[in-house]
């Protein structure tokens, strides 16, 4: 993975030559807290200097405007994330209002499921099939998250005590495969418990305690991942799951299984009991 991630930072530095850059974390949930966490982290090692301003879900042109003004002084780096499909679009949106006024963008690993005629700039998907065919100019690298699979340091994480057997977080969202009325008493979605400014320490430390994990998050996956977890990854309402899973995780590692769409998370949570 060193070789995408090493790739990316080459490309920044080339497109921010001159400029200064204004670093936009994709807003969501703790999973994008986790990309943020590993975004910044990668900023760090690669000696990329930043400001970081956290537009979330406001008034975004207002709060970037005094920066658009004078875009050629800047290089904007949109956090990557899955907010480019019908359930979440902030990512487009945001980008989208850069884009009229400046083409200086880089949109960092993403999954684009939208039309993008709109938004104009460099843009890292983060799977190597559907992506491509909505954004063919794109370029692969692994999602950010990922980074973090590449830091020693992240090898801490592994040495928590694991004093839970199996954690079950499936999503209880809008893109899950299958929203069902109540969930299981022993399903977290862990998600849900933070946003994209959150600790992502504290993500890692929580899953760390577990020894196996069912999910159809992202993130979760990764920082089973991260943490050493048996990680049982499930696909959720689109492509994104899947197309990742092929890209980024079958090729890179061994303690996880991906199964079919969970279609009775009732009959799981007793399976796992």
């Amino acid at each position: 993975m060193h070789e995408e991630f090493q790739n990316l930072a080459q490309i920044i530095k080339k497109n921010a030559q001159g400029k200064k850059i204004i670093y936009i974390p994709n807003p969501g949930n703790y999973g994008d807290g986790l990309i943020r966490y590993a975004t910044k982290k990668f900023f760090s090692d690669y000696q990329i200097s930043h400001w970081e301003v956290n537009v979330g879900y406001g008034k975004i042109k207002y709060q970037l405007l005094p920066y658009l003004l004078n875009h050629n002084k800047y290089l904007f780096i949109y956090g990557g994330g899955g907010g480019w499909c019908s359930a979440y679009d902030c990512g487009y949106r945001i980008c989208r209002a850069i884009s009229m006024f400046t083409s200086n963008l880089i949109v960092l690993p993403s999954t684009f499921d939208l039309e993008l005629k709109a938004v104009k700039g460099t843009l890292f998907r983060r799977d190597k099939f559907n992506s491509a065919e909505r954004a063919a100019d794109s370029i692969f690298c692994h999602d950010m998250a990922f980074y973090l699979t590449t830091i020693k340091s992240m090898m801490m994480f592994q040495n928590i005590e694991k004093t839970q057997n199996v954690g079950l977080f499936m999503r209880t969202d809008k893109e899950a495969a299958i929203i069902q009325e109540s969930m299981p008493e022993m399903n977290k979605d862990l998600s849900l418990f933070g946003d994209h400014m959150s600790n992502g320490d504290e993500f890692l430390e929580t899953v760390a305690h577990f020894k196996e994990l069912h999910t159809d998050r992202l993130h979760i996956c990764i920082a089973g991942l991260i943490v050493g977890a048996k990680v049982n990854l499930y696909p959720g309402s689109y492509f994104k799951i899947q197309a990742i899973y092929n890209s980024s995780i079958a090729p890179n590692f061994k303690n996880i299984e991906m199964h079919a769409v969970c279609e009775d998370i009732n009959l799981l949570s007793q399976n796992l009991n």
